[in-house]
């Protein structure tokens, strides 16, 4: 199947199955008196569209669900390490800088042991649902399958936009929050190019709002999250620079970090795929018959 085809199979199988499960989950929640969390329905919402994925490889593509860029490989952990330590180098900096030009005083809250640990507890698996479902769903099956059916750059540029329209109605938001979401889009597609896989970008994205949020105390794209934060942090600077109400996201400072944590992704010499990163192209649509083995394709890199 082309890509415009199995994208529009794939975005609509998505808005089906997730509608069929939440009609069954909610109820079943309610009457159980479990506590319908954000974290939870969020859960539940990537791993619809995980499954999903899996089919539409494994019934549509003939092809592994590691080639999507899941694949467990020889720099698996260093992507996923080079992702965490770059994202929290970079909020690491933006906070520095607020605190050192007085834009930002910040303190620590009095809890008690058991509760900080809760707190970063819970900061880590939330981040680490967002982090591994919002890279699913930008750098995924969806991204991919533009890429082939168009360019690297068209690809990047459409999924940046949507990647900040699905913000706009977040609270506070600005014009060069905007800016900035999108940017963050092709950041995250950088290091998803460079790689050849989703570890780094998710390392990334989980990084960038776990220390953002839990550890330094920031709003999270305009989002509020102070009972599951460790300190408080008061925003003194200029909005322009800082972001004010929207977090980081919303200032230039980010803008700048976000220009240079991808030219630095893109640059390094250390950021690169490793020798089992699936590389494909789609292949005619033929039917799996039932029990078929499927044999993926030899691992390597191949020249575009």
């Amino acid at each position: 199947m082309r890509a415009g085809w199995r994208m529009a199979v794939f975005m609509g199988a998505f808005m089906l199955l997730n509608a069929g499960v939440m009609a069954l989950v909610v109820p079943l929640f309610t009457q159980s008196g479990i506590v319908r969390s954000n974290t939870l329905m969020l859960g539940i919402l990537y791993f619809v569209l995980f499954c999903l994925t899996w089919a539409m490889c494994r019934f549509f593509e003939r092809r592994p669900l590691a080639s999507v860029g899941f694949g467990i490989h020889d720099r698996t952990l260093v992507e996923l390490a080079q992702g965490i330590g770059l994202g929290t180098f970079m909020m690491s900096v933006i906070f520095a800088v607020n605190l050192g030009f007085g834009f930002a005083s910040f303190s620590i809250k009095p809890l008690p042991p058991e509760q900080m640990a809760s707190i970063i507890g819970f900061g880590m698996l939330e981040f680490a649902i967002v982090g591994f479902g919002e890279e699913l769903l930008f750098r995924g099956y969806l991204f991919q399958s533009l890429v082939e059916g168009t360019s690297k750059l068209i690809a990047v540029l459409v999924f940046a936009v949507f990647f900040a329209f699905v913000h706009m109605k977040n609270p506070d938001v600005t014009p060069v929050a905007l800016a900035n979401i999108a940017l963050a889009g092709v950041w995250l597609s950088a290091a998803y190019f460079k790689t050849r896989g989703l570890w780094m970008p998710i390392g990334l994205h989980f990084s960038w709002n776990f220390f953002q949020s839990t550890i330094f105390s920031f709003p999270v794209s305009g989002l509020k999250l102070h009972d599951n934060q460790l300190g408080v942090l008061y925003d003194n600077g200029p909005a322009w620079f800082t972001g004010g109400q929207f977090g980081p996201e919303g200032g230039a400072l980010a803008t700048v970090l976000l220009f240079a944590g991808t030219a630095y992704i893109w640059y390094a010499p250390h950021v690169r795929a490793s020798a089992a990163a699936w590389i494909h192209a789609p292949a005619p649509f033929e039917p799996v018959a039932p029990g078929a083995q499927i044999d993926p394709p030899a691992p390597g890199i191949v020249p575009e």
